[in-house]
């Protein structure tokens, strides 16, 4: 059998159809979220947050935060070691919101935080740290990884 122009463009064009349909249905079944379902707001307090990370960079020491065997330790500063720390500590995944974490701040004498790390999967977490002394507030972002 020979194959003549119109044959061939009717092939061309029904394999590029199928391809198309091909494509649509596999990206209507992927997942996607937004990265904050109420970012518009928060955007509007954007100023406040810079206020608050400024705080953070005019204290002595800085958050540091270290995976340990079993849990994610926060230490923060000893600027606030004797004062009264209240707070909320937000374990953001970027890839997926449905291991987002929230917890409050409650330190020990020593100034630190204590995630068991059961809680979490593994990947990359941002730590959202927002925390309130001597009606001044601070915030501080940390990249880290789960192993």
């Amino acid at each position: 059998m020979k194959l003549n122009w119109g044959t061939g463009i009717f092939l061309f064009i029904i394999l590029f159809l199928l391809a198309a349909f091909s494509f649509l249905f596999y990206t209507s079944r992927q997942k996607y979220s937004l990265v904050e379902e109420d970012y518009y707001p928060k955007e509007l307090r954007h100023e406040e947050k810079l206020v608050k990370m400024r705080n953070v960079n005019a204290l002595k020491g800085q958050l540091r935060a270290e995976t340990g065997k079993s849990n994610l330790v926060l230490h923060f500063p000893d600027d606030f070691r004797g004062k009264t720390v209240t707070g909320k500590v937000n374990l953001y995944r970027p890839s997926d919101e449905s291991l987002d974490l929230a917890f409050p701040l409650a330190l020990d004498t020593s100034m630190i935080q204590l995630i068991s790390l059961k809680k979490l999967t593994h990947g990359r977490y941002v730590v959202k740290a927002e925390w309130r002394s001597e009606e001044k507030d601070y915030y501080k972002e940390l990249d880290i990884f789960i192993p």
